[in-house]
């Protein structure tokens, strides 16, 4: 990759020539489409202005290096729009049980506890929870001396774990025995079930973040195994924007849909193509190993089988119904490889697509949209109402945590192979190992923009067991966040820190109960 982009860097002056030229489906960028690479030092910043889709960050600099292990824009021209303010509904569609499997270290550990506030809770918490440190782990050397990659994003200092335990099919084992929790200063709040229309509550996180964040948050108890839902943000939640690398597991979905509709659900994301596991080009979306295919070529690729205009759809009427303002459907700034458009099972069935080759829409979402779409995967099996149509469980399986059985990637694949660590670093993932018996899931999905836009959609799964791994009532956590960071920092790598700063203060106090 290191060597891809001095390639990269030694072919500016040609590009810059033909950045007017492409469309997003085409086989070359448009300005809107190119991502340039990390600039991660003040003193190496030069002010150029390159991104035109979406709002300029305040630091004003930009290098003109080419980035391929991130994310690219798709080629939305124009500023980013404001969006509705407010709550939205979710929509329908839906989403099945989550498996376990994911990533990622950091936070100090800490051994005072930190109270039993928290839930309308009657059983104790036989891990009483740590009083930690809001500061996320500290700068390593590797990422001090590194200029393109991020300690967080890109999980530069090698703190990123995966649970003991996996099982792809496994709900996550928490346990509520009541829609109402009692935080920690005495307030009380109420979950609701699929069955309501979600409303934001967007003053919760106020005071927590850094100016210019957008962040949502789903608290998820299960009532009597029933999921039911609360809402938080800083008020930011509807507001689309230019969302980067982080719709490219929605791709995948939508192609893992089509797959199952015109093979009469005989074909999905279980299949092979060209000898090679659908599942591992999942995991290479998510890794960015580049082996043999970019990720960035890999999303196009994806748009290719399940197509721009059921992406779109997806957004709308075929699943979510989010407002008109929100699109999605556009590429990556690379072309697709040239991989064929036949997969076949390994049982015998096979498919043969004629491949979406449009330019597609813009992709513009808020930060609700990664969110609620995040959550209705994971959750397929639990809300069935909510699925999303022609997807089955085998495939969200698949894009969860890559094929099975890869010969390639062992059993840490898709969402979970993801480079980013904020979730992890909110906490102190040793003790949520502990306390899980190592049943605990990350699910994520980085994004950056080329000046520097900082994005991440994530779910964690951190339940509380007891001795006879049975969840400890009021005490386990799950939830789905999503946030973009445009502005702050002196450089790009305080930024990846303000952003893992974040995601810790929030999911601090989610996990003590503050929350």
């Amino acid at each position: 990759m290191r060597v891809q982009r001095l390639v990269l860097f030694n072919c500016f002056c040609f590009v810059l020539l033909c950045l007017g030229c492409g469309e997003e489906g085409s086989s070359g960028p448009e300005p809107g489409e190119v991502e340039f690479l990390n600039p991660g030092k003040a003193d190496e910043a030069t002010g150029n202005d390159a991104d035109t889709s979406t709002s300029p960050s305040t630091d004003g600099f930009t290098l003109p290096f080419f980035d391929d292990s991130h994310d690219e824009n798709n080629g939305d021209g124009g500023p980013e729009t404001a969006g509705d303010g407010g709550a939205e509904t979710a929509g329908d569609g839906g989403p099945e049980t989550a498996g376990d499997g994911g990533p990622e270290t950091a936070g100090d550990g800490g051994s005072e506890t930190a109270g039993d506030g928290g839930s309308e809770i009657s059983a104790e918490n036989p891990y009483p929870v740590p009083v930690l440190s809001e500061e996320p782990s500290p700068q390593c050397a590797a990422a001090a001396a590194d200029p393109w990659y991020f300690q967080y994003l890109d999980n530069l200092c090698n703190e990123k774990v995966q649970p003991s335990a996996q099982d792809r099919d496994r709900a996550c084992p928490v346990a509520d025995e009541s829609p109402f929790a009692t935080l920690q200063d005495g307030s009380v709040v109420q979950y609701f079930n699929s069955n309501t229309t979600p409303a934001v509550d967007g003053d919760a996180l106020a005071g927590l973040l850094p100016q210019g964040m957008r962040m949502i948050v789903i608290l998820i108890k299960r009532v009597d195994g029933v999921p039911h839902y609360r809402y938080i943000s800083n008020g930011t939640h509807d507001i689309p924007m230019q969302p980067w690398s982080t719709t490219k597991f929605l791709a995948a979905a939508n192609a893992a849909a089509f797959l199952r509709i015109e093979s009469n659900y005989q074909v999905g994301l279980t299949a092979n193509v060209s000898g090679i596991p659908l599942g591992d080009l999942v995991t290479s979306v998510h890794n960015y190993d580049s082996s043999p295919y970019a990720s960035n070529s890999l999303g196009a690729y994806f748009h290719d089988i399940g197509g721009r205009d059921r992406a779109n759809d997806m957004i709308h009427e075929g699943w979510l119904y989010r407002p008109a303002n929100e699109t999605f459907g556009g590429n990556y700034g690379s072309a697709p490889p040239a991989l064929g458009y036949t997969y076949s099972e390994p049982g015998g069935a096979t498919v043969t697509l004629q491949p979406d080759l449009s330019s597609g829409y813009s992709n513009h979402l808020s930060m609700f949209t990664l969110a609620e779409a995040l959550k209705r995967l994971v959750l397929h099996i639990e809300e069935p109402e909510q699925r999303l149509p022609g997807i089955q469980w085998k495939d969200i399986r698949v894009l969860l945590f890559g094929a099975e059985n890869s010969a390639k990637y062992g059993v840490w694949g898709g969402m979970t192979a993801d480079t980013a660590i904020y979730v992890q670093a909110g906490h102190d993932i040793d003790y949520i190992e502990q306390r899980s018996h190592g049943q605990w899931t990350i699910f994520s999905k980085l994004g950056l923009g080329s000046q520097g836009q900082f994005m991440n959609v994530g779910y964690a799964c951190w339940p509380v067991l007891d001795g006879n791994d049975d969840p400890v009532p009021g005490w386990g956590r799950e939830f789905v966040i999503a946030a973009h960071l445009d502005q702050g920092g002196a450089n790009w790598d305080e930024r990846d820190r303000l952003m893992a700063q974040a995601y810790r203060k929030v999911i601090l106090r989610i996990v003590d109960g503050r929350l």
